[in-house]
């Protein structure tokens, strides 16, 4: 699909709502601009997107270089984290020894 679209002085332009609707972009969505040879890709940003931009904050913060190889390693040991807790979480649900999300609230309220 194509679209021609006019930009405002300021720089702006509106996405179709065609365009809007298929990707659920709304007020406030955050998108990523992509520069490939002669083209720019819009594309929204994902979760993945918003951890890479942790992964650098943090390792800024630590005084580490922010290189495409550091924030890749720091992104490996983040999924093994994370892999453990889903299956540490899968294994508390097999036995059947979860909380439910309305005893956290409750418990949450009591606090």
């Amino acid at each position: 699909m194509e679209y021609d679209i006019v930009m405002s002085s300021k720089g702006q332009f509106v996405l179709p709502k065609e365009v809007r609707d298929k990707f659920k972009l709304g007020a406030g969505s955050k998108v990523k601009i992509i520069i490939d040879g002669e083209q720019i890709i819009l594309k929204p940003r994902t979760v993945a997107d918003e951890m890479q931009d942790l992964i650098r904050a943090d390792l800024a913060k630590d005084g580490k270089p922010v290189t495409e190889q550091t924030v890749k390693v720091y992104q490996v040991q983040l999924n093994k984290a994370l892999d453990s807790l889903v299956a540490e979480a899968e294994q508390e649900y097999s036995k059947k020894e979860y909380v439910s999300l309305a005893d956290l609230k409750r418990e949450n309220e009591n606090v």
